[in-house]
């Protein structure tokens, strides 16, 4: 019954996990960011309409690095987005995002609780978040950790 039960919650957090990586996918390199726009972001989270043109353009090449696997390159132009705007929920997102591909589960759940803190009315980010920890905490092997977090988001999807 307890094989059962991790099996089901596996496939739940997997299941729920499918978005966390899918702001790597493949764009038209015509695309360009723009502030308050869907720009190459589509449904995935996308950064406020205030965000600075800078960190634009450095979100935008740090997703173009780790789309060709470069995931360092890639975190170093977020650390420098992060640098000129701290308080960018985004960015600390999707350093948390790289972080998890990089299996370093503990940073992005770190990273993801920053991004979460920074944007508590952004609903679907402070979700996307929760999925990232708990994805880290199951995969560091606290299971009830993870379900608590699977029942964050629960809740969050609920209101």
């Amino acid at each position: 019954m307890l094989n059962c039960l991790k099996t089901i919650f596996l496939i739940l957090i997997i299941t729920s996990l499918s978005a966390c990586g899918s702001y790597l996918k493949k764009q038209d390199k015509t695309d360009k960011i723009q502030p308050g726009t869907q720009g190459d972001f589509g449904q995935q989270i996308k950064p406020a309409s205030t965000t600075p043109a800078a960190v634009l353009a450095l979100i935008r090449k740090a997703r173009a690095d780790a789309m060709a696997g470069h995931i360092d390159k890639a975190m170093l132009r977020l650390e420098r987005a992060a640098r000129i705007e701290p308080a960018n929920a985004t960015v600390w997102h999707y350093m948390a995002k790289l972080f998890l591909q990089k299996e370093n589960f503990k940073q992005a759940a770190g990273y993801a609780a920053k991004s979460s803190s920074l944007a508590q009315h952004n609903k679907a980010l402070v979700i996307d978040n929760w999925r990232i920890i708990a994805h880290a905490r199951y995969r560091q092997g606290n299971i009830k950790g993870a379900q608590k977090a699977q029942d964050k988001i629960n809740r969050l999807q609920q209101q």
